[in-house]
């Protein structure tokens, strides 16, 4: 008689650049199948980000997590580097010269260089003109190319003997008493040593029923590109105005361009979760550049889309194993970072997973059995200050819905 295929040691949920992280994490360790819902891997939210490596965030695991992503890209001999160049960044505030300070003092201690910077448009000539209340130069930061990256993933990952099964949805997770043992599939159950969740926006609604609370969060971003405009070139470094929440990265002769606004997805998120820039929207971005950059004021739109950002209540990861179900983990709530965070957070992860120490994080900041907020800020217009809460266990707006 024919023997059975062994049981994969993993099942990773999610087939985009968090699940392909993880999977070449354990790759030579461990028999890793990853399961995608999409009839492709990484169109979702891997496919709709501005590509940028951020290390100067408010979270302190967020910062530790980009600051280990920035040491594997710039250190790996081969095809990770291939995926990251470095044009550096200036991050701005207009508003808020304290906001951020704390954050500064993090990512220096982590070995990132953050310089004061005086007159920020001698280097970075799109921010002529804004009326800037503080200022910094991070010359080593990073854009990463998406599709490179991921590809050098899946492609450590099959190189290990690891399979990608696309088309394949989980509807939920197979348990024996608390114990996870693997997943029910629309192809049938698959039995496996443990199971981790990098499910994005789908996340939530695989957490064990009758568990505690899992709270993940979809929030919709819009992204626009521009046509060609004078100021863009690819050394330009990408600018971030972080209080009154507005981004520009050069790309292809033009600038991609945020408002940073948030609203929340209303469950279960659609998919394919890319979707339409509104009016309301288009000129959020256009009323922000003419007040904050008005050097890129006369920068046209050619293009845009909105994506799904999926966070915690706390806004920091929710990662490795989870306390209350053994044969879990969990490589979700990476929010807009999962570029800047997730070669660290799958390192982290993959180590916890395995055994190992992982010094440099604290697993308690990212815990998916932490206590969560029951109300907590978004920002529906991208302004630090004008934040309205909403509520942290069924996402419900508080407020009306900002348009």
């Amino acid at each position: 008689a024919a023997l059975s295929p062994p049981l994969p040691d993993l099942i990773i949920i999610g087939a985009g650049v968090a699940g392909a992280a993880l999977a070449a994490a354990v790759a030579g360790r461990q028999r890793c199948l990853i399961l995608e819902a999409g009839p492709a891997p990484g169109t979702e939210a891997t496919a709709q980000n501005a590509g940028m490596l951020r290390r100067l965030g408010d979270d302190p695991a967020e910062r530790a997590l980009a600051a280990r992503t920035h040491a594997r890209l710039v250190d790996d001999p081969g095809p990770l580097r291939a995926a990251a160049r470095q044009t550096g960044a200036v991050l701005a505030l207009a508003d808020d010269a304290g906001h951020l300070s704390g954050a500064v003092a993090g990512a220096r201690s982590l070995g990132a260089r953050v310089e004061p910077l005086d007159r920020p448009a001698d280097l970075a000539p799109a921010l002529a003109g804004a009326p800037l209340k503080r200022a910094w130069h991070l010359p080593d930061e990073l854009v990463i190319c998406p599709h490179t990256l991921h590809t050098a993933l899946l492609a450590a990952h099959r190189a290990a003997g690891g399979e990608l099964r696309c088309g394949v949805e989980v509807g939920a997770l197979l348990r024996e008493g608390d114990r996870v043992v693997g997943v029910v599939t629309s192809a049938g159950p698959l039995r496996a040593g443990a199971v981790a969740i990098a499910a994005g926006a789908w996340a939530a609604a695989l957490a064990p029923a009758g568990s505690p609370e899992r709270p993940l969060i979809p929030l919709r971003r819009s992204l626009l590109q521009t046509r060609q405009h004078a100021l863009s070139s690819p050394g330009h470094p990408w600018v971030w105005i972080d209080d009154v929440g507005l981004y520009a990265r050069p790309e292809g002769g033009g600038w991609l361009v945020s408002a940073c606004d948030e609203a929340v997805e209303r469950a279960p998120a659609p998919r394919p979760s890319r979707g339409p820039v509104d009016e309301w929207h288009r000129a959020l971005a256009a009323e922000k550049l003419a007040r904050w950059m008005p050097a890129l004021a006369d920068a046209r739109p050619a293009s845009g889309w909105t994506g799904l950002r999926t966070f915690a209540p706390d806004r920091a990861p929710v990662l490795g194993p989870d306390p209350a179900h053994p044969g879990l983990l969990w490589m979700a709530g990476l929010g807009g970072s999962g570029l800047s965070c997730g070669l660290g957070a799958a390192e982290a992860v993959a180590a916890w997973h395995l055994g190992d120490a992982v010094p440099w994080l604290r697993p308690d900041e990212v815990s998916p059995g932490r206590a969560h907020l029951r109300r907590w800020p978004i920002r529906p217009d991208g302004h630090l200050h004008r934040a309205r809460l909403v509520d942290g266990a069924s996402p419900r707006p508080l407020v009306p819905r900002v348009r």
